[in-house]
């Protein structure tokens, strides 16, 4: 029973750990997204 267990633990570890980085990239490509709408609104801004 404790091997069963600790693959099962194992296989769940990795599983949240790979949804865990792929919401890490999401999260960073909003970011970066964001910033460069904004950098693009200031520059629209201050050339009108």
């Amino acid at each position: 029973m404790p091997n069963s267990s600790g693959a099962l633990l194992r296989l769940l570890h990795r599983r949240f750990a790979t949804l865990g980085l792929a919401c890490a990239l999401a999260l960073t490509v909003t970011w970066w997204f964001i910033v460069a709408r904004g950098l693009w609104l200031a520059i629209e801004w201050a050339s009108a």
